[in-house]
């Protein structure tokens, strides 16, 4: 019985240590996965509500590519719904506070998209588009979606798709952030 135990035991640190692994090989070759999200179609949980903690939202993304283009930081553009609650968990575990406080409060701008709705923007290219169609147009089906930009609107990192294990999702965002500035600064 005792030899029983062992073994289960010794088997569920293999798999523990399998998991470890192949999240640290997907990460190193630049793969970010997601582990829980919600589809953008999928249909809506309960009625809407105003969100606790919140980006700016994506409004005009031609004047902020300008400010990106001229202080040569990037746009960390997070897509959303509003009844994700992975979402609201990346926004106030990490986003939230990431974009108040040093570095990423000077050397970046955060922009919030929900994804699944309406809502006017103007683009990049300066044309007026909405929020859904602006998702759309980078291949968004799954929330929280992270984009970093420059100021054309192209991609400078590896998107992060998802709430990864939270206790690591602050780093990628970093990562991604990082990145994204790097390219901008050489």
């Amino acid at each position: 019985m005792e030899t029983g135990r062992r073994v289960r035991a010794a088997s569920s640190r293999r798999r523990t240590l399998r998991a470890i692994l192949a999240l640290a090989a997907a990460g190193a070759a630049g793969a970010v996965l997601a582990q829980n999200g919600t589809r953008i179609d999928a249909p809506a949980r309960s009625p809407r509500r105003k969100r606790a903690h919140a980006l700016p939202a994506a409004d005009d993304l031609a004047t902020d590519g300008a400010v990106s283009r001229t202080r040569r930081i990037p746009i960390l553009l997070f897509f959303d719904r509003e009844d994700c609650p992975y979402c609201e968990r990346a926004l106030r575990e990490h986003l939230a506070p990431m974009s108040a406080e040093a570095p990423w409060r000077d050397d970046a701008l955060m922009r919030q998209v929900e994804a699944d709705r309406a809502l006017p923007v103007v683009a990049f290219d300066g044309r007026a588009t909405t929020h859904g169609a602006l998702a759309a147009s980078y291949g968004v089906v799954l929330t929280p979606t992270v984009l970093v930009v420059d100021g054309s609107g192209a991609p400078l990192a590896e998107p992060v798709v998802g709430l990864l294990t939270a206790d690591f999702y602050g780093a990628y965002l970093e990562e991604a952030l990082r990145a994204g500035l790097a390219k901008l600064r050489t």
